[in-house]
Order: C-alpha cells, then structure tokens, then sequence
C-alpha cells in the first residue's frame, strides 16, 4: 500500500534527506499469531522507503535523515490517518505500528490521535501503538504520562524489543501495557544458547507474570517449537509469515491444537482387592511416618528455601573510542580470559574533524598568549617610562630646591648685615640723643629700623629651615617640592599600570597552561589519528560473556556500555524469605546449597540479610548495586508478608567451566540454614503420634534400647 504524498531530495518536508532520491514511503504488513489457536490478533504496520530506481529502504536506512529534519512526528501523523483509512474499511481488523522517540514530548499527538479516531469512528482498540523498552527507559516518567494519554483514549499500548535491560520488571507493571513483545536476541538464545536456557526461562517468566507476551523473530521451526514449549501467548516472525505490501488475516495453519482430554478407563473394582490394597498403604505409611519422624529432628533445625537464584557480578564494558566495530567475537555464554581481545573498533571520520578542531584551538590559544605576552611587553614599557619622567622630576626639584637653599641663605646673610648696620646706626643716635645732640624720635626711628632688621633675620631663617627641609625632602623622595599634584598623578599612573600588569601576568600563566595542555591533547590525538589500525577492546578480567549490545558493522560511543561481562569468581545465591524465617537463621553456620539437576552440594556462607517490603524494595536495592546480574523474585506464598532478602556467597558451581553455561547464573537451587536453637525430641513426638498403636511394634524402647 503506497502513501499517496511523494517527497524529493529538495523538498521542504524532508530537507536533510541527502540520501534519499525521489520515490514514495509504502504500508508493508506482518501479523501477530496466536500461538495456540494460529488466529491473527494485529497486523504490525511497518514503514518502508522505495526509491525511484525501485530499492526499498528499511526504517534505519531513512529514519536518521527524518530525525535530522525534524519530520519523525509528520511521519506519524501520516501513518496514523492511513492506518485508520485502512481499519474504517476494515471494521473487525486490528493493526499496530511503532511510535517514534520524538514524539513522547509532544502531546498534541493525543490530540490528533482522538480528533482522527473521532472522524473515523474507528474504534480505538483497533488501534495499538509500540514503544520500544530504550526509548522509554530514556525518559520513563514522561513515557509513562505518555501512554497512560494513549490508553485513556482507549488505545491498546505494546512494550516492543523488551530485553530487561533498561527497564526493570517493576517499572514494566508500573507501564501496565497491553502486551509485551520480547527482543529477538532472548528468543534466539532459546535456540543458539540451549545450556542457558534457565537463565533465559527464568527471564520469561517474568515477562509472562506482566502479561500477554509475544515472540519476535520467529526464524525456523526450531524457534517455534521452543517457544511453544515455553507457553508465550503470540509469535511473529519470517518463518510464520514475511511482511508483504497487505495485510494477512488469514489463520496459521501451523498452531497448536489445544488438547483434548479421554475419557478416563474407570477399572473394575473388587471388595477383596480393595482390602489388600488399603492394607498396604496403611503398611506404607507406616513405613514412611517412620523415616519422616526420624529426619523431623533435623528439619526442625533447619529452615529450608527453594527458589533460590544463583547470581553474579557484572562488569559493564564502554567502547573506548567513538567509532565503527569491525570485529565482534564476543557471544554471550563465552568464556574469555583476562586480556582476550573481545571486538575491535574502527575510529570514526569525524575525529579527523576533531583533530582540525584541536588544531584550531591551539593556534588560537598561542595566539591568544602572544597577544598577552606584546601587551605585557608594553604596560612594562610604560611603567619604566613613568619611573623615568618621575625620576626626571625629582632630579629638576632637588636642584630647584638647592637653588631655593643657597637663595635663602645668601637672604640671611643681608639681613644679618642690615640688623648690624642697624644696631651700629642706633647705638650711636642714642649716644648723641643722651648728648643732647639730638631729639628722642630721631632715636627712636632707629629703633624701629635696628627691630625691623632683626625680624629679618628670623624670617630669613624660617626661610633657610624650610628650604632645607624641601632639600632633604626630595633628596630622599618624599616630596616634589611645589609639584605634589603632578607627583600623585604619576603614583596613579603607576598603581594602575601595576594592577594591569598583574591581571596580564595572570591572563598569561592561565592561556600558557591552556596551551600546553591543548598541544599535549592535540599531540596525543595526533599519535592516536596516525596509527590509524583498529582499536583493540581486551577482557579486563577472566568471565564469561553476558549480554552484548552491539554487533559487527554498528556505531559505538564511548559514552554507552556495548557488551557486559559476569565475574565467575564473584557468585552469590540471592532468596527472598519472610521476616520471622529470617530472624531464626544463625548467621555463623554453614549454608547447605542443594543445586537443581545435581546431586553433590556446596556449602555457602551467608553473607546479608536485609529486611525489605516489596519486589520494589529489591529493585530498588539492585538499581543502587548495579552490579548484579539477576533480581530475585518474591514466593506467591509470601506476598504481603514481611519480608528479608537473603544472600549467600558460594564458590563456582560445577558447570561453571562449561560452555555456554553462564558460570551457572539463573540456576535455581534451595538452601538448608542452621536455626539459632532447636530443642526437640524425637521419640516423645512418634509416641504422641501412636495414638493407635500402630507404630509400637517398630519402635524401640527410649528406656531400654537407647
């Protein structure tokens, strides 16, 4: 079914489409199958991109480029209005398509959905949208208002590619979606892994505990057998049916017929044999309650766990490059040893781009400190220039204030001589005044004149102290005489030059330390960019391959783990057990471990005992380890109980060197711990069980025989 919108390279709607020619985006279909009774519960919508040469492009093919343009939502929203097109005319069909990333933020998408549907009058349960366990685990308390939006409008929601990596099982409930569809790569290790098969049941039944479950990637019969073996409730696949331009309602001819049970053959009875066969029960049990009662001492002293879970630690491995694998030999279930080369990564192109960039960046900061450096240079330029004009300065007022000095002392020397010629003028008018020669105001002016001279002389001297002072003043620096304006000016000029010297000192250790740590990255880059061969990723330690989320030819980053490794050396057995079981375990014996499929047994120690309330509790705790592989779950018989999660170290079971067995990971086994104290007496039970006497002959007497 071809969409009736054409786009080109050049369009407007997909302006990033550099890829792309002009062609048409096409409706391929695949359905969902019931496994048991082989009807068709949806088709899958799936989009596919035909050029005009007629190749048809897969979703990664164009998807990017859609991404990159900003056009994913237009996609949908096209997708949306033909899948209804096609459901109005076919009433009683069901289909579903995934939605994409971008499109979780964007609430108008409820919108448009419920105006569609409404203009339709396509009931909203044909209509089921997908959204991949990645995509949601990404941003879960959005996703999470997001498909609570979509199941108000009555829409049936799917958990796609669930893996149980990103999502935890009790994030899964809190999603409550419809159905859940089970990655690919847990359904093939059904097949390829077939000795971690407990690890992958234990898995499903998980999933199962959520809900309805489907199985993708249904490749041969082999798959589907297993899968049948394992009761999932739907299968889609190649093997089962290829997507194809329509949909496909017809049923599965392949299913399984459900079974019919005969009619059970009710035997003949007989009186006689009914006597001897009630005999030998009696004697039976007789027997039986005799070795019961002989093993009740030892299991009153003990407290018993099944469903123990054999876990282990895991080491999350990060490419070390952004770039392209061009080898994978990591396979999950494989042993490695420590240095072992797990893949090799090719480095990305656009780290020629970065080491441009870098290049860039270090001319740029050398530039920068040059800069630094000239103007530095020159602000110590101007402050040996002011010391010059200061010095200069001070040269001219010590010789005016010499000048000053001999100019006053030559003052004092006149003054000391008119004060004598003074003196000498008086004393002789006053002898001729006592003479009579003379009036008293001819002597008295000469007087007046002799005073005068004197205060001459002292302001003569005030003068020469003062200039003297002046002298030894900028003889040694402390004042410029009359240019104490000009002297702060220059004191400024200077403070201010200093502080921008030490702001440059600064801004230049800051660039010199930027440019040698830029040109050792950049040298660095450059040793690394020239090698140019494959990076090797080593095994930092000796285990066994987990989980891989790469393959050859995809992209890694550095900033995201592409396979995952378990520490056989590092294996516990987790349970979950209630609170007063718990409380009577005595720490300070040994664990019996009983594994499931072996007859020997291991001895534990117990390591934790930590109360919790819920399976949140538990998920709660492994989210904060992430470390552990496997997360217990809790017995049906003690849901509301209090409960205590329980752990107990082991060493390496026997599988634990065999291929493909995940260092016996998932296996379940039970658990024998010693009680604080037990007082017990076996004989007095079986005699208070003897009420018959049926048991006394067998018996021997506690007095007597003991």
């Amino acid at each position: 079914m071809l969409l009736d919108i054409s786009y080109t390279k050049d369009s407007t709607v997909f302006p990033e489409m550099d890829t792309l020619e002009s062609g048409q985006f096409e409706f391929w279909f695949q359905p969902i199958y019931h496994t048991r009774t082989g009807i068709v519960l949806h088709n899958e919508v799936l989009i596919r991109w035909r050029d005009e040469q007629g190749n048809l492009h897969l979703p990664q093919e164009f998807l990017p480029s859609l991404s990159r343009g900003g056009q994913l939502t237009k996609l949908d929203q096209i997708v949306i209005k033909k899948a209804t097109e096609l459901l109005v005319q076919q009433p009683n069909r069901c289909l579903s398509f995934n939605l994409s990333g971008e499109n979780f933020n964007d609430f108008t998408l409820i919108e448009y959905i419920e105006t569609v549907l409404d203009q339709s009058g396509v009931n909203p349960k044909q209509l089921s949208f997908e959204l991949t366990e990645s995509t949601i685990a990404q941003d879960f308390t959005r996703d999470r208002a997001f498909i609570r939006e979509l199941k108000n409008l009555g829409c049936p929601v799917v958990l796609d590619n669930f893996a149980n990596r990103e999502l935890t099982l009790f994030e899964c409930q809190q999603l409550a979606v419809d159905l859940i569809k089970v990655d690919g790569q847990i359904i093939q290790r059904l097949k390829t892994e077939p000795s971690s098969r407990v690890l992958t049941k234990a898995i499903l039944e998980g999933v199962k505990a959520l809900g309805p479950v489907t199985a993708k990637f249904i490749t041969d019969g082999v798959i589907l057998e297993l899968v049948k073996e394992e009761n999932l409730n739907y299968v889609q696949g190649h093997h089962l049916k290829a997507p194809a331009p329509e949909p496909d309602w017809m049923e599965w001819t392949g299913a399984v017929p459900l079974e019919v049970e005969e009619p059970a053959i009710v035997a003949q009875q007989f009186p006689w044999r009914r006597v001897l066969t009630g005999t030998g029960f009696v004697l039976l049990g007789v027997a039986v309650a005799a070795i019961g009662i002989a093993s009740i001492g030892y299991r009153l002293g003990t407290i018993g766990v099944d469903g123990g879970l054999i876990n282990g630690r895991i080491i999350r491995l990060r490419a070390p490059i952004d770039g392209k694998v061009t080898a994978f030999y990591a396979q999950p279930g494989a042993t490695v040893k420590t240095g072992q080369v797990l893949a090799r990564i090719q480095r990305s192109h656009e780290e020629e781009k970065s080491l441009l960039q870098l290049e860039g960046v270090v001319r740029e900061n050398i530039s920068q400190l040059e800069y630094t450096r000239r103007s530095l240079a020159f602000l110590y330029n101007q402050l040996e220039n002011v010391d010059k004009q200061e010095q200069a300065l001070r040269q001219v007022d010590k010789a005016i204030a010499a000048t000053d000095v001999s100019q006053q002392e030559a003052a004092l020397e006149t003054a000391k001589k008119k004060a004598i010629a003074a003196r000498v003028d008086y004393e002789r008018y006053n002898f001729l005044y006592k003479e009579g020669a003379i009036s008293q105001q001819q002597v008295d002016l000469r007087k007046f004149t002799w005073d005068a001279a004197e205060s001459e002389i002292k302001q003569a001297e005030a003068g020469l102290r003062s200039s003297q002072t002046s002298l030894v003043a900028s003889n040694r620096g402390i004042a410029l005489n009359n240019q104490q304006t000009l002297g702060s000016n220059f004191a400024d000029q200077k403070a201010k030059l200093i502080q921008e010297i030490q702001t440059q000192s600064g801004e230049l250790n800051t660039l010199q330390a930027k440019v040698t740590s830029s040109q050792a990255e950049l040298q660095q880059a450059q040793s690394l960019y020239s090698k140019r061969q494959d990076m090797e990723v080593p095994a930092p330690l000796t285990g066994v391959i987990y989980t891989t989320d790469r393959e050859q030819g995809e992209q890694v980053s550095q900033s995201e783990p592409f396979l995952t490794l378990l520490d056989c050396n590092e294996l516990w057995i987790e349970s979950v057990v209630s609170a007063k079981d718990a409380s009577e375990i005595d720490g300070n014996k040994p664990v019996k471990v009983t594994l499931a499929g072996y007859s020997e047994t291991l001895t534990g120690k117990l390591d934790l005992v930590q109360p919790i309330s819920s399976i949140q509790g538990i998920e709660e705790r492994t989210r904060l380890i992430q470390v552990q592989a496997l997360t217990p779950a809790i017995p049906p018989q003690l849901v509301g109980q209090p409960l205590a999660r329980v752990t107990v170290r082991i060493p390496p079971p026997p599988s634990h060197n065999q291929s493909q067995q995940f260092c016996g990971l998932g296996q379940t086994v039970r658990l024998d711990f010693t009680k604080k104290h037990v007082n017990f007496n076996a004989w007095d039970t079986l005699k208070t069980w003897d009420k018959w006497g049926l048991l006394s002959s067998f018996l021997p007497n506690k007095d007597t025989d003991m």
